[in-house]
């Protein structure tokens, strides 16, 4: 169902099959919501395998990677797996009381990309680091399983939003929304 891309895309094939299925869902349910809910879903095999697979020093970069959406993602109806930067996934860690700043914010993985191509990165002009891939083989592995289960996948989400969508019309009405 899924192909991977050399410019780190990825192309449905069968994309034809989950959107015939997504378009029989009552037109309430926006299909924003029904992709973000299968994208979240399909990558939940890619997102435990990255974390298996990043570097354990602290653990911070690990915690930190997820499925997330940007502006820009949810103009395509797709997200992201990979290390959360800022915002909300950048939490301050209640119980430390020192003054290390490193050990301040518990899930910000701000330098994922760094670990993930440091033999590329140029670090402040003073050359590089090396590189310990987590991303890549943690999507290499898991490709198959996603491609395999994708319209599995699809099958569940629509059928939980039909599901909340016939108890939210029951209670509410077709004004419920």
């Amino acid at each position: 169902m899924a192909l991977y891309k050399e410019n780190n895309s990825l192309e449905v094939l069968g994309l034809n099959e989950l959107q015939r299925m997504f378009k029989n869902l009552p037109k309430e349910l926006s299909d924003d919501k029904i992709w973000n809910a299968f994208w979240k879903k399909n990558s939940a095999p890619l997102v435990k395998k990255a974390q298996s697979l990043a570097p354990k020093k602290t653990g911070q970069l690990s915690k930190s990677i997820g499925y997330f959406r940007t502006k820009a993602s949810r103009s395509g109806h797709g997200g992201y797996v990979g290390p959360r930067v800022r915002g909300k996934y950048a939490k301050r860690d209640k119980n430390y009381s020192g003054s290390n700043k490193s050990k301040i914010y518990t899930q910000s993985g701000f330098y994922g990309a760094w670990i993930e191509y440091g033999d590329e990165v140029m670090f402040g002009g003073k050359g590089t680091g090396s590189s310990q891939p987590f991303m890549k083989p943690a999507y290499e592995q898991t490709k198959s399983i996603m491609v395999a289960h994708s319209l599995k996948d699809g099958g569940v989400v629509m059928g939980k939003l039909i599901k909340s969508h016939t108890k939210r019309t029951k209670k509410y009405g077709k004004f419920g929304y």
